[in-house]
């Protein structure tokens, strides 16, 4: 019975950090123009950045989605063998304690280069354009979410 909890209770704890990280797991995986990820170089042009801050904006966002796409792989790897793993007749919970603590270790990384990466794009802004910047993420993450309700009623 206890094993049963725990492994409902692992369930639970799996399915709300897949819902919190959806949205910046997404933004992570964009492609340039794929019409999934923020539109940097729109944002750019809307906060009215000189060419120069551009530049260093576009570059900020370019170093952290590449460290981002390898933490990625790391989670869907890790996310396939703890869907094996549970998928058992007798699941291996110390196999499977591993995996949780790997997969939520990648998404404290995951989460620390968004974190990084915002404080360092607001470095390059001036207050007014820290605010334009925050709501179009505002915004942003809104037409995300009802992306995902959509998809979710079409399913």
């Amino acid at each position: 019975m206890h094993r049963m909890k725990n492994i409902w209770l692992l369930g639970v704890v799996i399915l709300v950090a897949a819902v919190l990280l959806a949205p910046g797991l997404v933004q992570a995986q964009a492609k340039p123009g794929s019409g999934q990820g923020i539109e940097k170089e729109k944002i750019a042009q809307d906060l009215g950045l000189t060419p120069d801050q551009t530049k260093a904006f576009l570059a900020v966002g370019e170093k952290y989605g590449r460290s981002r796409q390898g933490i990625i792989e790391e989670i869907q790897k890790n996310e396939g063998e703890l869907e094996q793993a549970m998928a058992a007749p007798q699941p291996d919970g110390a196999k499977i304690k591993g995996l949780v603590a790997a997969i939520t270790a990648a998404h404290i990384k995951l989460w620390d280069t968004f974190r990084v990466q915002r404080r360092e794009e607001m470095a390059l802004l001036t207050p007014v354009q820290q605010g334009k910047f925050l709501l179009a993420l505002k915004r942003w993450h809104r037409q995300m979410c009802v992306k995902y309700e959509k998809q979710g009623k079409k399913n």
